[in-house]
């Protein structure tokens, strides 16, 4: 072998070992600039994420205002719920709601007297006039309503 062919494969080894350098300087460029775009990416879904769960949030709070604005509203100032749907007048309603019974009992009786007892409707003193009755159902139909 001669000098200049040594030289010749000495030249074409470094050249390749500068190429190979260079090729894994540029290998590894990429594998970090791979990273920094996963990351970004990632950034984004997690932005997307978040400015959705922001939006479910506000509706959220918006709709407990709401509802917190219409329980102190009946107190200042009612207003109509839309009402339901009435059966026509071949279908019966369902049943009506009897009030509780309220017992008052007097003190231990002197002697051999029996215990007063009187049983009327808890919160009802007199009977009331039919037209009272109704405008107290409907009163209370309304209340319910406004909880359901």
């Amino acid at each position: 072998m001669s000098s200049t062919e040594l030289e010749q494969i000495q030249k074409k080894k470094s050249e390749l070992a500068n190429e190979l350098r260079s090729m894994e300087q540029r290998e590894k460029a990429l594998a970090e600039g791979i990273k920094i775009l996963e990351e970004k990416f990632a950034i984004q879904e997690l932005e997307e994420q978040v400015k959705a769960k922001r939006a479910a949030l506000d509706r959220l709070e918006s709709k407990r205002k709401e509802l917190e604005k219409r329980i102190k509203e009946p107190q200042k100032n009612p207003q109509p719920l839309p009402k339901p749907s009435t059966p026509g007048p071949h279908v019966p309603k369902g049943p009506e709601k009897k009030e509780p019974m309220e017992v008052k009992v007097s003190a231990a009786p002197a002697g051999n007297q029996q215990p007063k007892q009187s049983a009327a409707p808890a919160g009802n003193k007199q009977p009331k006039k039919p037209e009272e009755q109704k405008e107290k159902e409907k009163e209370e139909e309304k209340k319910k309503r406004r909880w359901f």
